[in-house]
């Protein structure tokens, strides 16, 4: 959820130290190339250069929040669109429905099963909150199913708030019969963003949960399944060293003897639950 390019402290400082000099370098040769070399010049390239540097420091700081709050809205429309999904299909219409409306001069008349009632400017719509993930795509029957809950409950057209892709077919149904309107991933993540920004907590309890797990990495290695892997390299590796009489074949033959042997020995631990 995250865009910007992270960089190591060696390159942030080197990046710091070189506008440094070279904000002051500029700053002092103008004020010397206007007064020559004298004690004026050389204050007020300072006073210059330090001027350079608070501008710099404000307009970063203004950067950076924005950012933040770009950030933001990005995390906390993704955490309402999960949060969606989970709901009840009335609970999730009746949201996406009061959400628009802070968007578009949208006024809600009924909800249920099927989608949000409302009325857009003059004409009646049915919006309806598709339930699924972004890994899976909006089909034509989900489509259909819209159509006809436009034509039961007399709406003029339908808007389907699609957090996924959208298929082929599924615009395809979407252009004939009853219009269809879709509301992409993007416009959901904005719209729901705006409206609820991801919280300090909530940023908090979403780091702990991507904290990668340290990697497994001796079961993985211990694998029974790698003996006879490893004893034929091992093998293979001290032909290698018996036919050319090179230490370098004998030193990783011996290590592959090992694990496989270690494989062998190590027994899986069956984990119920």
């Amino acid at each position: 959820m995250q865009d910007f390019l992270q960089k190591s402290p060696i390159r942030e400082l080197m990046d710091e130290i070189g506008f440094l000099m070279l904000a002051g370098a500029l700053c002092l040769l103008w004020f010397i190339f206007l007064w020559g070399v004298t004690l004026p010049a050389l204050l007020a390239g300072i006073a210059l250069w330090l001027l350079a540097l608070l501008l710099r420091r404000k307009s970063r700081d203004g950067r950076l929040k924005r950012r933040e709050q770009a950030l933001r809205r990005a995390i906390g429309g993704e955490m309402a669109i999960d949060e969606m999904l989970l709901l009840p299909p009335c609970e999730a219409h009746g949201e996406t429905a009061a959400l628009l409306a802070r968007r578009a001069p949208i006024r809600v008349l009924e909800v249920s099963e099927a989608g949000a009632l409302c009325e857009l400017r003059g004409e009646k719509v049915l919006l309806a909150f598709c339930q699924l993930p972004a890994a899976c795509a909006v089909e034509a029957r989900e489509v259909l199913a819209l159509q006809r809950a436009v034509r039961t409950m007399q709406a003029h057209r339908g808007i389907l708030c699609a957090p996924c892709e959208i298929s082929p077919a599924a615009s395809a149904q979407a252009s004939g019969g009853i219009p269809v309107t879709f509301l992409s991933r993007d416009t959901l993540i904005s719209l729901f963003g705006s409206a609820r920004p991801a919280t300090d907590r909530q940023l908090v309890a979403l780091g702990k949960r991507k904290k990668h797990r340290p990697a497994a990495w001796l079961p993985t290695i211990l694998n029974p399944r790698q003996a006879t892997r490893f004893l034929g390299y091992g093998a293979l590796l001290i032909a290698m060293h018996l036919l050319t009489g090179l230490v370098y074949y004998a030193v990783p033959g011996l290590l592959c003897l090992c694990l496989a042997a270690a494989c062998r020995c190590v027994r899986p631990r069956e984990e119920i639950l």
